[in-house]
Formats: structure tokens, sequence, C-alpha cells
């Protein structure tokens, strides 16, 4: 166990586990699951005042251009009720509230506190930074500067202004309504048309839960350091705000303490890392990792360390651990949060499992006509039902009888389970049909799904239920027809919104690729133009297409996702070889695991094309991370199943007769059934609007599990200029891999994470062009190269960024190793 438990950590050297916040799921970058209701500044997951306030502007532009808007407008005879309300006059808030203004929308601003609260509480002297840089285009106008210089221009731009706000009032409900919405606040009430929620993320500040966390001397925030001197202060997190406040704290004249739950601090910026280090060195500052506060007293406090439990003496706590999003204020306005999972949601991953059932067992069984003889759609309906017990079904272990039999019983149970959830899952959209119909693209994906559904439920009925066969053909041409027009529709629409010349030029290979081995070489060309070109018994059409059209497949699926040619003619009985362990080690190792998995996997194509929606589902934290260890499982299992076939395969090659004993070809489906079918079919594709479209590649998928291995010597890397990251923890989130990518920015470390597939959405994403593809020079198992010599970040193409960004990439070499 203690080999396996290295081998695991190993792999996962130092990996970081970091987690990301679920924000109000939105649609279109503003509008919440409540039509009408809308979210800008923070709540859209981009911590930048510069951004925030433009959101604001923004919001206002999209609305004044909507024509349900304009329409509600007119119709709206009730003078009591408002065009917009906004709640929060932080600078989202004031920003929309001007430009509504100037539009000519009745509106009203609700602030609980003051306008730019959050600014006010902002630590005195707090460094200010407006990224990214660029003009304006809201009425707001600020810049570098401190807390206080900020506080000045902002409120010189709302001087003389008229603002409509009502401060001191807290919003506790929003209620929907026919006519539009009624704001709940804990002294009146206000009617609207259109909401506006700009209250940040700040929330309520996340308890301890430790006895004596309520006493006076525990403080959630720090606005003036000088307030203390020659004081005993415990500063409890390992953010920037915590690091900041403990620095503050200490220049102020005070004896700090720090304590942290983690070994090691990784999330703060540097220049406060460096601050703080500063500050450790001179003994002004006491850092305490894997330590928690145990109990608060008056005048002591106990934290629980990895030697023991120590008191200190304590004049004040300062709890500085984040704060959290108001949940409970989203759910009493029905707003629906990112991964909330709902009635809805438990339907639609019913109806994907089991269509996917269908599709892979389907497709993997035998047919069975069990309509045969039956007249009336009674008798249709019986002998639907009782397929199960069809004669024609057989158990035995000989053979491969009892997997034919199982794959039909369990289509069979999916086809069932698919009819009567796919019913309840369309009832229920329909109930939702706006959210569902509102733009072109939705109209487009929603009905193409629905059709590609209705159509391969027909092929499963025609072809496994009415006809007698071991196995057909049409359900496997109708499986590759829809499985590459998926990759080619999405494919499309993940250039077009996301045009970055490496986006490009990979979703093209991937669509090229799918599209010319897994569907026109097979069924378009090799019939007709491919096999007439060589004599039936020719040479060399035997050995590269040994089973006809399916070698094809076998061509782009390396072994272990496919060994069903090996063996098959002398080229497939070294060529599997060199695929995996030859052209497939070149690969990663010149431009790391992703090469494969973003650029040639048919899995991956479909994660990259279908799945690049639904990349900020994807699992995260330690949990997840140490689940990746499943993979390694099923590689195991994999070489264990192949040592199993590959003495079969040649045995009966050189004699027919050959047989297999009889607990080894058992093994060998059942390895078939539970991997190749359950998880990376039903499974790998059933969770894809769940839980991300990665799902099989990181827990199941053996073969990313065996370029994990060689992905460790690979000197591809992301590489970072820690410099212009503000923590904003986007990379992580869009990360369909889970892997903690801010980590990695934050400290300039290149990310050498082994699962990640080089898809590029963190680079993409990152409002601050932090990241780019990189190449260390050499296999660097300990990510250690980087301290040694300076690494220029790419300038072409495929370094990853937009191509609007190419040339205004700044001279990083100059400022950091990275």
């Amino acid at each position: 166990m203690n080999v396996i438990t290295a081998y695991l950590k190993w792999l996962q050297k130092d990996n970081p586990t970091g987690t990301v916040d679920k924000f109000p799921e939105l649609r279109g970058g503003f509008e919440t699951s409540v039509p009408g209701i809308y979210c800008v500044g923070d709540l859209t997951g981009i911590p930048l005042i510069k951004l925030a306030s433009e959101s604001g502007y923004a919001l206002i532009e999209k609305l004044v251009a909507d024509e349900a808007f304009k329409k509600a407008r007119d119709a709206n005879a009730d003078p009591e009720r408002y065009d917009l309300v906004i709640v929060g006059a932080g600078p989202a808030g004031v920003a929309a509230c001007l430009r509504a203004g100037e539009q000519g929308l009745r509106h009203v601003v609700i602030e609980a506190s003051q306008p730019f609260n959050t600014v006010h509480n902002f630590p005195a002297g707090k460094p200010i930074y407006v990224t990214p840089p660029g003009d304006m285009k809201s009425d707001l106008k600020f810049s570098d500067g401190t807390k206080e210089s900020l506080l000045d221009e902002l409120d010189a731009d709302i001087a003389g202004k008229p603002l409509p706000l009502r401060s001191g009032e807290t919003v506790t409900r929003i209620v929907s309504e026919a006519a539009g919405f009624t704001i709940e606040t804990d002294k009146r009430a206000y009617k609207a048309l259109r909401v506006v929620i700009a209250i940040g993320k700040t929330g309520n500040a996340r308890r301890m839960d430790v006895p004596g966390e309520d006493l006076p001397k525990v403080y959630t925030r720090l606005i003036d350091p000088r307030e203390h001197k020659d004081e005993d202060i415990l500063v409890v997190g390992g953010g920037d705000s915590a690091i900041e406040a403990a620095v503050a704290l200490a220049e102020a004249g005070n004896r700090i303490t720090l304590s942290y739950r983690k070994p090691a601090l990784s999330r703060p910026k540097e220049h406060n890392l460096t601050a703080f280090n500063a500050m450790v060195r001179q003994g002004l500052i006491t850092p305490e990792f894997e330590s928690k506060i145990e109990v608060i007293t008056e005048h002591n406090v106990t934290l629980g360390t990895p030697t023991g439990l120590k008191p200190f003496k304590n004049d004040a706590i300062y709890s500085l651990i984040g704060t959290e999003i108001p949940i409970a204020f989203f759910k009493r306005s029905a707003i629906k949060m990112e991964g909330e999972r709902d009635r809805h949601w438990w339907l639609g991953l019913a109806a994907l499992l089991s269509f996917f059932t269908m599709l892979y067992f389907g497709k993997s069984g035998q047919a069975i006509n069990v309509f045969e003889g039956q007249e009336g759609i009674f008798s249709w309906v019986k002998g639907f039902l009782t397929a199960p017990a069809a004669p024609a079904l057989t158990w035995t272990l000989t053979g491969n009888a009892w997997y034919s039999s199982l794959n039909f019983i369990l289509g069979w149970a999916g086809c069932m389970t698919f009819m009567v959830s796919g019913v309840l899952l369309l009832i229920s959209a329909w109930g939702r049909r706006q959210r569902y119909l509102d733009t072109g693209w939705h109209r487009v994906k929603y009905g193409y799904l629905a059709a590609a559904a209705l159509t391969f439920l027909g092929v499963y009925m025609h072809s496994q239920l009415m006809q007698n066969a071991g196995w057909v053909e049409a359900p496997t041409f109708w499986y590759s027809l829809f499985y590459t027009t998926t990759i080619i529709l999405f494919g499309l629409r993940r250039m077009i919104v996301k045009p970055t010349p490496y986006i490009v030029a990979q979703t093209t290979t991937l669509m090229v690729i799918q599209t010319l081995f897994l569907f026109v070489i097979p069924f378009l060309l090799f019939d007709r133009f491919i096999a007439p070109l060589f004599p039936a018994d020719g040479h060399l059409l035997h050995e590269l297409f040994p089973s006809g059209k399916w070698s094809s497949f076998a061509y782009v699926l390396f072994w272990p996702l496919n060994i069903n040619e090996f063996g098959n003619s002398a080229f497939w009985t070294w060529f599997p070889f060199v695929q995996t362990f030859g052209i497939l080690f070149i690969i990663v190792y010149l431009w790391g695991k992703g090469a494969y998995c973003g650029w040639i996997c048919s899995c991956g194509a479909m994660a990259e094309t279908l799945g690049d929606e639904y990349r900020t589902l994807a699992p995260h934290g330690p949990r997840a991370k140490r689940l990746e260890n499943i993979g390694q499982v099923v590689l195991w299992l994999a070489v264990a199943a192949a040592l199993l076939y590959i003495p079969y395969k040649l045995c009966t090659k050189a004699n027919p007769a050959c047989t297999i004993p009889l607990a080894s070809h058992t093994l060998w489906y059942v390895y078939k059934l539970v991997i190749d079918v359950v998880f990376a079919g039903v499974l790998g594709l059933g969770v894809y609007f769940f839980l991300g479209g990665r799902i099989w590649c990181r827990y199941g998928c053996p073969l990313a599990a065996l370029m994990h291995l060689y992905a460790r010597f690979s000197p591809y890397r992301i590489m970072s200029n820690k410099k212009r990251c503000i923590s904003c923890n986007i990379c992580t989130k869009v990360c369909h891999m889970g892997i903690d990518v801010m980590n990695y920015a934050n400290k300039g470390i290149p990310m050498n994470d082994v699962e990640c597939v080089r898809c590029s959405a963190c680079i993409v994403n990152c409002p601050m062009q932090v990241l780019t593809f990189g190449n260390v020079g050499q296999p660097d198992p300990d990510n250690t190269v980087y301290q040694e010599v300076t690494i220029p970040l790419k300038r072409d193409w495929s370094a990853g960024l937009p191509r609007k960004d190419l040339d205004r990439l700044l001279d990083l070499e100059t400022e950091t190793k990275t």
C-alpha cells in the first residue's frame, strides 16, 4: 500500500485542490433563472471594479434594445410600477442607475447601507488597480490609487446627478407576478417590470463555529488598523484580505499571529506575500499553519495545531475567512444557483442516462423481433413489455451469448425508462419554454437534441426489436452519424463564440478527424471506393482493414480504448503497440496529454464541442481530485483484460479452433461491459449537462490514465505572469478537468497537472491575459526548471490567447521568469 500511495502522490505531485464559488445561474451574461431578473457586477463572477461598473452600463443597453421590455413599458398602466428596480448601490448598481436615467427609464435604487459601501469597508490605504486597460463606457470614471482616492473619484462622478436612492433598506425577497415583480424590503414594497441585482458577492461573513466567536473582540472586517496599538491580535485566514490585514496591523505596532488551516499560503497575490514574508522574517508576524481555533475567551484564544493545543494571550481576533453569497435571499426569490439540483435537474439526468443506456447497450446487444406474430396494438405492447422473456436470449457463459443477451435487456430497460422520463422532461421543459427557446441558438440546440433523441428511439425500435440477428449494423451507422453531426454542430458554435486562432485550429482538427475516421471512411467511402480498389483477397486491404470498414475506428481510438483489431492481421498485431507506446508517447512528450485528448480523441471531441457550454459544472476540490485515481485502477484492469485477450487472439489467428479458458473469456466481456459500455458510454455522455463533459476522461479513461504517466515527463506547461493575476478564480471555474489553475497562476508556477487537456479555456477566459501555453524545454517531473531559467512566453496562435490580445502581449519575460 505504501508503494501505491507513493505512486499516486507522484502522479499528482503537489497539485492544489481549490474549489469555486457558486453564483446565481445566469444566461446571456446577465439574466437569472427567473426571466426579468438580472445580476451585474461581482455576481457575474468577475471581481473587477471596472468590469463591474461596465456590466451595469451594458445591461441597461441590452434592456433598452429588448423588444419585450419595450412592449411591457408601453403596456404598463400602473403608475406605482417602476420600469426598473436596482438592488445595490455599488459601482455596478450606480453605473446601471446613471445609464437608466440617461435612457429615460423610470427607476429606483435600493441600498441597505450607503453608496459604494463595499469600497468604504476596504482597509484604509488599500491599493486600487483599475484593470483591464481601456476606455470606460459608463459614467463612472476612476483610476489606479487607493481606497480614499477611489471614493473621491466615485463621489465626484455622481455629484450633482439625480440618484433615486433609497438608503437604509434591505431587500428581503423578490416575488414574481403576472405584470412583473414585487420587491419586498424590511420597510416597504416596490413594484417593477424588471429587477437588477447588484449587491456584489460580499454577503455575510463566514462563521468559524467555535465557542466565543460572538465576543465583542471578534471582528469580520478591518477598517482602520490604527485603532489597535501594542496589542496581541490573531488574524484567521489565508487569502489576500487576511494577509493584507495582518501586514497592516503589524505595521500599526501590534503583535500578530496568523492562523491558517492549510500547510502553506497559496492564494494571496505576490506583492501581499512579499510584504507578509518580510514581516515574518522581522518577527512581527507569527504564522501558525495547519491550525484552527478551538475556543475563544475574553483574554485568550486556543489554537489546535499539529503539535497539540496552543493557548495565546489575545486582545482581538479578525476572522477573514471569506464571505458567503446570500443564498437564502436567492432561494426566497426562486432564483436558481449554479449546480442547484431541482426536480427538472433529476428528470433531465434520468432522461439522458436512460437514452444513452438504450443507445450503447442497444448498439452492443443482439436484435430480437419481439413483435413477430403479434397483431393489434395491445399485442404489440405486450410483446414489447415481455421482451426480456424472449426465447432467443441465452445466458450460457460460453462464447459471448450472455453478453449479447444482457446488452439486449439493458438496452430495452433504457428504452422503457427513456420513454417515460423523456415525456416527463418535455412536460417540465414546456413549462420553462421561455428559457429554452429565448435565443436562436437555444432553439437550434434543443430542437436538434430532441430530434436526435426521437430519431435514435426509432432506430433502436426498428433495428433491435423488429428483427432477429446477433448483431446489426444500423444502430452503429446512426450512432456514428449522430456523433459526428453533434461534433460538427457544436464545434461550429464553439468557434463562433470563441474565435481564437487556437480554438479554430483545434476544433477544426477535431471535426475533420472524427468525421473522416468515424463516419466518412467506414460508411461513405469504404464499400464504394476503398474496397473496390483492391482484390477481395488482396494482402494490403486485409492488412490495413482486416475487419473491413470497422477497422477505420481503431486508427484514432488507441489501446486501451480499442483493442478489437489486435491480431486480425500482421499489421494490427504490431501497430497498436506503435500507436500507444510510440506515437502517443511522442505526442504527449512534445505537446502534453491534451495533444491527444484535445485534438484527436473522439471522447475529447465530444467534450470540447457538446460539452463546451457546461465546463463550469465540473467537480472541484480535494475529494474530486482524489477520485481521479480511479482511472489508474481502470488502467490496470485494462492491462489485465488485454493480457487475457491478446493470447486468445494470437491463438485463434494460428488455429481457429483454439479456445480461451472460461474464466478469462468471462472477465474480458465483464471489462467491456463495465468500462467500455457503462462507464465510457452511458455515464460518460449521460452527465454532460449536469457534471460537465470530462467525467469519463477524468475518472474512467484508461488511455488518459496511461498518458498521465507520460505527461509527468513532458516539458509542456501552461505558463503564467503572476504579477497580472487578480485571483478572480475564473480559470479554475472554467476548467472541466477540475484543475485549480488559479493556484498556479497566483504563484507564477507553470501549471503541470497531468489532467490538463489543452483546451485553452483558462487562457481564453482570463480577463487579464495572465496565461499562455508554453514549454520549459526539457523533462521536468518536479516542475523546478522555471526557477533556474527564463522561459519566454509564446506570442503566436499556439499561445491560446484571443487574436485581439496577441499584439498587446507585454514583454512579460522582463517582468518575471515565467
